[in-house]
């Protein structure tokens, strides 16, 4: 089965996050652009948004379109607040869907599931070895991010095995069916949870690919994982409190930060509380995160997100870096991409690169073309 990465980014919405993430789901599902543009046109808040993914995979399952169908319920899954009593039918839905529609790859063999044993848990692993029927090129790990699938990103896994690799991608710690089967919180030391792969798996001088967050996650597990030889940060993550902090305005940015160092938690929760109510990607972000990180508070998630940084790290890793960005990130400010830059003066060697609206890879994590972003890595990997 050949893929095909949808080349393009278009305006669906005038909000921001709104518009990304279905930029983000065509690009994924190859959906059909007017279809979605109509449904986006009427949407306005959270329950808006659940009606019009929920009216288009209803569509798409009469016409038999099974995959279409899996990634409308990705999208809306996306934003379905934990509370709703649909979230978990709504994730398994789109998981069996997807699995469907990829079913030929499990069968024959191309996606090898395995487990591997962390803290009383199990961590799912899919490994796609070498499918070019030549020598290995080498090892590829990938790492999610903050809110990602591994069953939505089997076309980035088959990519890179057709090209040569052997490839696995794990979840970790607050991703996917670890955070839904056992509500095992996110950590900031990733290098924990690599490792249990790595043991488990036997693998060594790997690339370590971070999607999104794990611009942070891969860059942390390489300071303490000699094993890693090669990092990528797809995505720049030098500062995930600042980026979260920043989102909506300097404002609420500087009460953020006074609030949280002088640890005032009761205003804090009473403030952010009214913004979640009349804000919905804000009550979206701050319910997400206070899920993945396994708090009960809007302040005690903040407070978490301080862990997540290389600012004082950076100057350890000493592995090949490849530093990735979309030039109009609306998540991570492009000054995320030099501040990280100027800080990794032990590696081995360096590369940037920024993607731009001209090449349709500006967005974050380069949704608009997805191609374009895995050769770049590819190409790297093989002149490295």
């Amino acid at each position: 089965m050949a893929f095909k990465f949808v080349k393009g980014t278009y305006k669906f919405h005038d909000e921001p996050n709104f518009n990304y993430q279905i930029n983000r789901w065509v690009s994924f599902g190859d959906l059909p652009v007017e279809d979605v543009k109509c449904a986006a046109g009427r949407i306005k808040d959270l329950n808006d948004w659940k009606r019009e993914f929920m009216a288009l995979a209803d569509k798409a399952g009469i016409s038999g379109d099974v995959h279409k169908q899996a990634i409308y319920y990705r999208a809306v899954d996306f934003f379905l607040p934990y509370s709703d009593p649909q979230k978990l039918t709504i994730y398994n839905k789109l998981v069996g869907l997807l699995r469907e529609s990829y079913k030929e790859y499990f069968e024959n063999g191309s996606i090898i599931e395995k487990e591997v044993d962390y803290d009383g848990i199990k961590l799912p692993v899919y490994c796609v070895p070498n499918l070019n029927k030549m020598a290995s090129k080498g090892t590829i790990v990938l790492t999610g991010g903050f809110d990602c699938y591994k069953e939505e990103l089997i076309p980035v896994m088959i990519y890179f095995a057709q090209k040569g690799f052997d490839f696995y991608y794990f979840e970790g710690p607050g991703q996917g069916e670890v955070l839904q089967k056992y509500r095992y919180p996110m950590t900031y030391q990733w290098e924990l949870p690599v490792k249990a792969v790595l043991d488990a798996l036997g693998l060594n001088g790997i690339t370590l690919i971070g999607l999104s967050l794990g611009g942070y996650l891969a860059p942390r597990a390489a300071v303490n994982e000699p094993r890693i030889k090669r990092v990528i940060a797809w995505g720049t993550m030098y500062d995930f409190y600042k980026v979260v902090s920043s989102r909506r305005g300097l404002g609420l940015e500087l009460f953020i930060n006074v609030m949280t160092a002088l640890r005032m938690s009761t205003v804090f929760n009473f403030i952010v509380g009214m913004k979640m109510k009349k804000d919905a990607y804000t009550y979206w972000g701050i319910d997400h995160g206070m899920h993945v990180m396994g708090v009960n508070s809007p302040y005690k998630y903040f407070r978490k997100l301080r862990l997540f940084n290389t600012k004082k790290i950076s100057h350890e890793i000493k592995q090949d870096f490849l530093l990735l960005a979309g030039s109009q990130d609306h998540f991570c400010d492009i000054k995320h991409f030099y501040k990280q830059s100027e800080k990794l003066t032990n590696v081995r060697t360096f590369t940037g690169r920024i993607f731009t609206a001209s090449e349709h890879a500006e967005n974050h994590c380069q949704f608009g073309n997805l191609q374009l972003v895995l050769d770049v890595m590819i190409r790297w990997i093989e002149g490295i």
